[in-house]
């Protein structure tokens, strides 16, 4: 499929994950830098959105701004789609997979707070009648600014602080939520935006400069669904770690090529006790277990409890979104 592309616009589609043109018609802009017309830009854009291919155009939120974690629950397989659909409705909720473990199910929970946060497990639990084990993140080594589909010299990217978010009710706020959802693929695209907010086009687009300089915005620009492209292995690689050595491990493991994420987080033992997590993408199960293997070996990961979680179903994808935690 991204073979079959040219190089124009597989450059649109690799590219421009993030550095996206924070202008008035940014799709012309982008035909200026690759060669192509405007339209083509649009045409291109709207068939990988309708393919699946990418999910949305826009920001990808900092969660150092908001209250996030991952959290693990271990369903009876009669019931896993039941309640795997039902979290899923919850707006919290942005992605949800069942993976190869008897803590089969793992979403990401965003809130905007801890409190938040915590009524939102008890929520989940009260409902399932089950634990719900919440992992937050206590470090992270390396989130990758996207999704590469080259190959190319791998710099850690940890994640610097954030601000915090607008006030509720702002007019930032405003904007900030609805950037969220992504942009409509037309020749100016900023303006139905500047309409929700209540402000100047050329104010939305210094807001969301600042949003990006502030550390709001982890980055600006496509959004791509590995697994539409070819990347239908994914595997949650876990390891548990000396605490005083974590730091170390976690760190150099986030320098190999093909990690995409590498973070410590917290434990929940007895129930879970690993600490080092990391994703391996790949198109196939037997790729993902060699370069495993190949980083046990390389970096003395070997020595460690692990598991390799590989993920079996897809419940939901999107990003983060701000707004009410569940439905009453």
């Amino acid at each position: 499929m991204v073979s079959d592309l040219s190089p124009s616009a597989f450059q649109l589609l690799n590219a421009w994950q993030h550095g996206f043109p924070l202008e008035s018609r940014p799709f012309r802009k982008l035909g200026l830098l690759l060669g192509l017309s405007e339209q083509a830009v649009m045409d291109y854009l709207q068939g990988w959105r309708s393919d699946g291919i990418i999910s949305r155009i826009g920001p990808v939120l900092n969660p150092t701004c908001m209250s996030s974690t991952l959290v693990g629950m271990p369903i009876p397989a009669k019931d896993l789609d039941r309640i795997a659909n039902w979290i899923s409705t919850l707006p919290a909720v942005n992605h949800n997979y069942a993976r190869e473990h008897a803590v089969n199910l793992w979403f990401v929970l965003t809130c905007a707070n801890e409190q938040e946060r915590q009524a939102t497990l008890d929520h989940i639990a009260q409902y399932t009648g089950l634990l719900p084990l919440s992992l937050p993140m206590l470090r992270a080594y390396h989130i990758d600014l996207g999704f590469s589909l080259t190959t190319h010299v791998k710099i850690a990217s940890p994640l610097a602080p954030s601000h915090s978010l607008p006030a509720l009710g702002s007019a930032e706020r405003k904007l900030l939520e609805r950037s969220l959802q992504g942009l409509e693929i037309q020749a100016e695209p900023f303006k139905p935006w500047a309409e929700h907010a209540q402000m100047s086009e050329k104010q939305v687009l210094q807001h969301l400069r600042s949003f990006l300089e502030q550390g709001v915005f982890r980055r600006f620009g496509l959004v791509l669904r590995h697994r539409t492209l070819g990347y239908s292995a994914n595997a949650m690689c876990v390891w548990t770690v000396d605490n005083h050595r974590i730091d170390a491990l976690g760190e150099e493991l986030a320098r190999q090529n093909g990690i995409t994420l590498c973070y410590q987080r917290q434990p929940h033992p007895p129930h879970w006790n690993h600490n080092l997590f990391c994703m391996i993408h790949g198109k196939d199960r037997q790729h993902v277990l060699a370069h495993h293997a190949e980083l046990n070996s390389r970096l003395g990961l070997g020595q460690f409890p692990q598991d390799v979680l590989f993920s079996t179903r897809c419940f939901k994808q999107r990003g983060a979104l701000l707004g009410p935690a569940y439905h009453d």
